[in-house]
C-alpha cells in the first residue's frame, strides 16, 4: 500500500510531457506534410504537437488547436508551431509560432482572450500580437511580409493586432487594413 501511494505522489510531481497533441489537421487538400522527427505526409486528424514543422507543397492544409483557434495554410507555406499552451486561467495560456513563407490565415479561438503578449505569430521581417482576430499574412520569397486584418461576418473589425517591424510598430483595428 505504501508504495502504491508513493508511486501516486511521484507520477503527480511529473510534468505532462512535451509532444503533448495540441490539434490536429482538420482540412487538406492535395499535399502536405508534418516534419517532427522524420518527415510524414500529412493527412487528415492527423494530431499537431509543439515544435511541429507544417509545410505544404502543392496543397491547402488546416489545423484546428485545442482552443479552436485555426490556422488555414495554401500552397508553398512553412509554419513552425514553437508553442501552443491554453489554459482555461487566460494568464497561463500561450501561443507562438514562426511563419516563414506562403500565405496563412489566422483565426483566433478562445486563446484570443488572453493577454496579448503572450501571444506571437512571427515572421521573417514583422512580429504580430494578436487580440481576439481574423487575419492573413502573406511572406514572399524574399522574407517580405504583407499582414491584412479581415472583418467579421457584419463587416466590423474582427478585433485588433499589432504588427511589429524594424520600422516601428502599427495597430490594425480597421477591415482590410495592413500596415503599408
Amino acid at each position: 500500500m505504501r508504495q502504491i501511494v508513493i508511486f501516486v505522489l511521484f507520477s503527480l510531481m511529473v510534468e505532462l510531457p512535451l509532444h503533448a497533441d495540441i490539434g490536429e489537421i482538420t482540412e487538406l487538400r492535395g499535399n502536405g506534410a508534418v516534419i517532427r522527427d522524420d518527415t510524414v505526409p500529412a493527412f487528415l486528424e492527423q494530431d499537431i504537437q509543439q515544435m511541429d514543422d507544417v509545410r505544404t507543397a502543392n496543397g491547402r492544409l488546416g489545423i484546428t488547436f485545442i482552443d479552436d483557434s485555426q490556422v488555414r495554410l495554401t500552397e508553398h507555406s512553412k509554419l513552425v508551431i514553437d508553442e501552443v499552451i491554453f489554459d482555461p486561467d487566460p494568464d497561463k495560456s500561450k501561443m507562438t509560432m514562426n511563419f516563414a513563407s506562403g500565405t496563412a490565415r489566422f483565426i483566433t479561438g478562445k486563446i484570443g482572450q488572453i493577454n496579448k503578449q503572450n501571444i506571437n505569430i512571427s515572421t521573417p521581417t514583422a512580429q504580430i500580437a494578436i487580440r481576439g482576430t481574423d487575419f492573413t499574412v502573406t511572406v514572399d520569397e524574399f522574407g517580405r511580409s504583407l499582414v491584412i486584418l479581415l472583418p467579421d461576418a457584419e463587416g466590423l473589425p474582427s478585433g485588433e493586432i499589432v504588427v511589429s517591424t524594424a520600422m516601428g510598430s502599427v495597430t490594425l483595428n480597421k477591415p482590410y487594413q495592413s500596415p503599408i
